[in-house]
């Protein structure tokens, strides 16, 4: 039994490997969007890491001012300012006239002259001279009087304030409040106001209360010191600062899908990633709850922070055109060769080539067909000349 030698069909080659390089394609395709998701993925692990980081950054700049002006609370020459304004008969006309003479004018009244002139208040313009992130510092009585103030403040009696009120709370301790990012007409910045009670010496109810409005532009720091933009934001969506605009009062680009992921997420404290649509494109966002929230109910803030999309998988689709380029030019290759050797089998024998075919060998081979018809039939074949 002779074995066949194999033969290999150009042709059929060639339809297999043009059928194939689509299927190639279609799986180079696939492969690459896995990828494609899987960066993604890893990406927005990452940015939520930032904004984790970022949020943590916002929470101790926060607490640190809380720390520093309750210490700053607890100073000798403070609580003597405020337990001598204490002590001082309350005529509520009299505050009245002094409060509506000093927002008027917007002026120090000459009666009050000796409290601008007094250790406290001299106390105060040191420490906001030293420190300019405090731009103010107010010092109130157990009944809202100012009993020192480091600058010129736009009135006289606080008691009718909403930060003196949640601060002097009508408890035997008082507590600690702080505001929301606001713009605040006396020290004619965006700032956080942060207010504690002035603790007697004798441990019975404050004496006083002691207020700071603190310029926020540090925060900037806090929030714009990792990579791509960030923005500090209300759960409503609302802007507390951003790196771009330091202006509160926009919106977050990506609220709407913000809010639908907030919606799905099992706990308020949950960090966060998405894709969401911006004019110059898709951005990949990561997004953490500040901790401030939990000690302070009215700053539910979070720190989103965002890339563009494009920006962290242009390594892969720049690999991903060099594969399909690659491709391409595969299927060209093939496809030309597969051409050129067809045509080359196929060619019809010239004259110029009959030279190269052998006539005595084909002649051998019809007498050999013929003598094995006569050895079958048994008869005889004249052979011609």
């Amino acid at each position: 039994m002779h074995l066949r030698r194999p033969y290999l069909n150009i042709r059929a080659l060639t339809v297999f490997l043009i059928a194939a390089v689509p299927l190639l394609a279609l799986g180079l395709g696939i492969v690459l969007s896995n990828a494609q998701s899987q960066l993604r993925e890893s990406f927005g692990r990452q940015l939520e890491q930032a904004a984790e980081r970022t949020a943590a950054a916002v929470d101790a700049y926060v607490y640190r001012r809380i720390i520093d002006v309750s210490l700053l609370a607890r100073l000798t020459e403070l609580r003597e300012s405020a337990a001598a304004s204490t002590r001082a008969p309350y005529d509520a006309r009299r505050v009245a006239d002094l409060d509506r003479a000093w927002s008027t004018n917007r002026a120090v009244p000459p009666a009050l002259a000796p409290m601008l002139q007094g250790p406290a208040s001299r106390l105060l313009r040191d420490i906001v001279g030293q420190d300019p992130v405090y731009r103010e510092i107010l010092l109130t009585d157990r009944m809202g009087r100012l009993a020192a103030v480091s600058g010129a403040s736009t009135d006289y009696d606080q008691s009718d304030e909403d930060w003196w009120r949640a601060t002097f709370d009508e408890s035997a301790s008082g507590r600690l409040t702080v505001s929301d990012v606001r713009w605040d007409e006396s020290a004619r910045v965006y700032a956080l106001e942060i207010a504690v009670p002035v603790p007697d010496t004798s441990g019975a109810a404050p004496i006083g209360i002691l207020k700071v409005v603190a310029d926020v532009r540090e925060l900037l720091a806090a929030v714009a010191g990792g990579s791509g933009d960030a923005m500090l934001i209300r759960r409503d969506g609302s802007i507390v600062f951003s790196r771009r605009n330091p202006t509160p009062g926009g919106r977050f680009f990506a609220n709407d899908t913000l809010q639908a992921q907030l919606a799905r997420a099992t706990t308020g404290e949950t960090s966060l990633h998405f894709v969401a649509s911006q004019a110059d494109g898709r951005q990949l966002v990561g997004v953490a709850p500040s901790q401030l929230g939990v000690s302070y109910p009215n700053l539910t803030w979070l720190v989103a922070v965002w890339q563009p999309e494009e920006e962290l998988l242009a390594p892969l689709r720049t690999q991903m055109w060099q594969w399909l380029f690659l491709l391409a030019l595969t299927g060209a290759i093939v496809l030309a060769l597969a051409l050129w050797f067809s045509m080359r089998l196929v060619a019809p024998v010239t004259e110029s080539e009959m030279h190269l075919v052998d006539h005595a060998k084909i002649q051998r081979l019809e007498e050999r067909e013929e003598d094995q018809i006569v050895a079958t039939t048994g008869g005889e074949t004249r052979r011609p000349g």
